[in-house]
């Protein structure tokens, strides 16, 4: 004789986790862009949030941010760290993985007021997220819904809300 057991024709349904949307500063992208082979803790917290974005097709940014990026990555002094055909590559990537938003006028919030296009960005793309290494946009800790903080606090944040 057979016995119906109703938890085992359950349907169980796997967690679906939202995707990460963030803004990377450019000190962010270049870091994970001439990492090379060394790996420190910052390099691999570094790392771990980019990809973590880019795999999520959460990245986002604005022409100003963008613009930013290819004039800090393309630099010579930077030619001893990675060819400036690889450095074209990896922009081009980013690129095209970025989505562009709108930025909001968020007016002065920074002291270095080229910071402030990344702020823009992130609450112009209602982005929960801006990520950066860069102490005085870190001193903002929040633009409208936007967190701004270290990769290391970023990877927590994530894991904190699974």
């Amino acid at each position: 004789m057979f016995t119906q057991d109703n938890t085992a024709s359950e349907t169980v349904r796997p967690q679906v986790r939202a995707p990460v949307r963030a803004v990377l500063d450019t000190n962010i992208l270049v870091a994970y862009a001439l990492l090379g082979d060394t790996v420190i803790r910052r390099q691999d917290a570094i790392r771990r949030c980019v990809e973590r974005v880019r795999e999520d097709g959460g990245l986002t940014g604005s022409s100003e941010t963008l613009a930013e990026l290819e004039e800090v990555l393309m630099r010579p002094t930077f030619d001893r760290y990675a060819s400036a055909a690889d450095r074209r590559a990896f922009l081009d990537r980013i690129r095209a993985e970025t989505v562009l938003v709108t930025p909001a006028a968020v007016g002065r919030l920074c002291r270095d007021p080229e910071d402030d296009m990344f702020l823009a960005a992130a609450v112009g793309g209602s982005v929960p997220w801006l990520v950066t290494v860069d102490r005085q946009l870190l001193s903002v800790r929040r633009a409208g819904e936007t967190r701004v903080l270290r990769p290391e606090r970023f990877l927590d944040a994530l894991d904190t809300a699974r």
